[in-house]
Order: C-alpha cells, then sequence, then structure tokens
C-alpha cells in the first residue's frame, strides 16, 4: 500500500508529465516555440501547483494567494500548461499557442488568468518579485513570492541588484528558485558565461541557499515544504535540471532551446512522453 507521501509524489510526478505533453501540444499548435526551458521547469511547476502554491483557481485575483512570477518567460508553454491543469485556464487555449489576439503568447501576459506579471524581457522578474514581496510585508498579509530564474538570465546585473536588496530588506517572504539546466541559447553557459560558484555566490549576497534535483519530486517538495530557510532571510532553490528533459533528442543541447515543432517532430516527442500523438 502507498504512503500518503508516496501516493502525492506519484501524482505530482503525473502532472509533470501531462505538463510535458502539453507543453509539445502548445508548441505544435503553433508551429515553434521554447521547449527547452519549459520542459527542464515541468517537474517544479507541479510541485508548486498542485502542492506548495496556496492559491484559488476559480478566485484568481484572490488577495490572499501566493504569488508565483515565471521571470524565464520565455517558458511560458510551460506556464500556461500548469495554469490549463489547475484550472486557471480553459484547455483549450493551449491550441491557441502564439495565435493572432491569443493571451496565451510566447511570453506570459499578465491579462491571462493565473498569471501574475508580464515577463520575458530578462532580468526583471527578482526585483518585480521583492517589490511583491515588501508589499506583502507593508500590508501585513501572509502570502509568500516565488520567482523562477533561468541560468541565462542571472548573466544580468540587474538580478544581483535584486539579490542585493531582497538580503538587505531581509525579505524572508521571497523565495528564488533557479532552474539551473545549464544550457543556454547559444550553447552552455559555462561557456558562454559561467555562473560557478553559484551557491556561493548567492550566499555571499545574504541568501540562504539549498541546492537540489530539479527532476526528484521528493527533493522539490521537501525543499518546498522547508522555506523559509532562515527567518531573516531571502531563499534559493538551486534546482539542477535537464534542458529538455523527458524528450532524449531535446536534452542537454542549445538546438532545442527554441525550435520549430513539424508533426513528425511533435509525433516522435508524444511517442516518447507514453501518449500517441
Amino acid at each position: 500500500m502507498l504512503t500518503n507521501r508516496e501516493a502525492t509524489l506519484d501524482e505530482l510526478r503525473a502532472h509533470a508529465l501531462q505538463i510535458r505533453r502539453n507543453v509539445w501540444r502548445a508548441l505544435h499548435a503553433a508551429g515553434s516555440g521554447h521547449m527547452g526551458g519549459s520542459l527542464s521547469a515541468a517537474d517544479i511547476l507541479a510541485a508548486l501547483y498542485f502542492h506548495h502554491l496556496r492559491l484559488r483557481p476559480s478566485e484568481p485575483d484572490w488577495a490572499d494567494r501566493d504569488r508565483f512570477i515565471l521571470s524565464k518567460g520565455h517558458a511560458n508553454a510551460a506556464l500556461g500548461a500548469v495554469l490549463a491543469q489547475a484550472g486557471f485556464i480553459d484547455d483549450a487555449v493551449l491550441d491557441q499557442f502564439y495565435a493572432y489576439e491569443s493571451l496565451f503568447g510566447m511570453h506570459p501576459d499578465i491579462k491571462m488568468a493565473g498569471v501574475e506579471m508580464s515577463t520575458g524581457g530578462l532580468g526583471h522578474g527578482l526585483s518585480i518579485g521583492l517589490g511583491v514581496a515588501l508589499g506583502a510585508r507593508l500590508q501585513n498579509k501572509g502570502f509568500r513570492t516565488i520567482v523562477m530564474l533561468g541560468d541565462g538570465e542571472l548573466q544580468e546585473g540587474s538580478n544581483w541588484e535584486a539579490a542585493m536588496a531582497a538580503s538587505h530588506q531581509k525579505a524572508a517572504n521571497l523565495t528564488a528558485i533557479l532552474d539551473y539546466n545549464k544550457v543556454q541559447q547559444s550553447g552552455h553557459v559555462s561557456e558562454m558565461l559561467t555562473l560557478e560558484p553559484a551557491p556561493d555566490k548567492w550566499r555571499a549576497f545574504g541568501w540562504a541557499v539549498r541546492e537540489i534535483d530539479g527532476h526528484d519530486m521528493d527533493q522539490i517538495i521537501s525543499a518546498l515544504d522547508e522555506l523559509p530557510y532562515v527567518e531573516d532571510k531571502p531563499s534559493i532553490i538551486i534546482a539542477h535540471t535537464v534542458k529538455g528533459k523527458g524528450v532524449s533528442f531535446a536534452e542537454d543541447t542549445h538546438l532545442w532551446h527554441n525550435n520549430m515543432v513539424p508533426d513528425e517532430v511533435f509525433e516522435k516527442a508524444m511517442a516518447e512522453l507514453g501518449e500517441p500523438a
């Protein structure tokens, strides 16, 4: 017999698998898009939306909801997938990805239910998240703010200004999650502009740091459940992930950071994910 935790983990893994299927569905509808960073984030998004975040899909503007900001906005296919699965938007919206006048575009649009901030211009999400977290403090609100960052995005200096300010403000209600898949649009991060030693840099900026396997659901929910790690510091989860996770031909390569999705690619991806196209 499964324990409650084992059942929870199995359910979250199933959600993550469906997110990956729906990422490919959306990209196929559009004909192209950013799959690599969408797929690497799927497990974390499943844990956030179906385990951790306090949300009301039928009341997306609920004042006491937790706030999630996808700073790496080019992974919007994954955000749309999880919002559909959680009930914020109709499932049919997935087939309108990047369509004319659709709110479900290549980057998040704040006009779509469940989207907290229009993002995609990299380097700004953490600053916005800090502002939201400080706003909660000023209003004596207990909601939490979580910002998902990309690793290539951390080559933008604005992130480090926000990191320094968050530490100074002792913003313990702010959490960053680094989707550390180590591949950006033009190649491996280590070749473009290395972030290492990433954990030490965040500690030096005054953050509480936790490193996990970003595809191990047990590790993900443990890291989320134990937030904040220090009562007077912002927290960051450095999640080691694989670009393009779940579909072998897209894994660990910048060639599938963003690419075309004709019928044959879609069918091959869906076959690997265990669902017929």
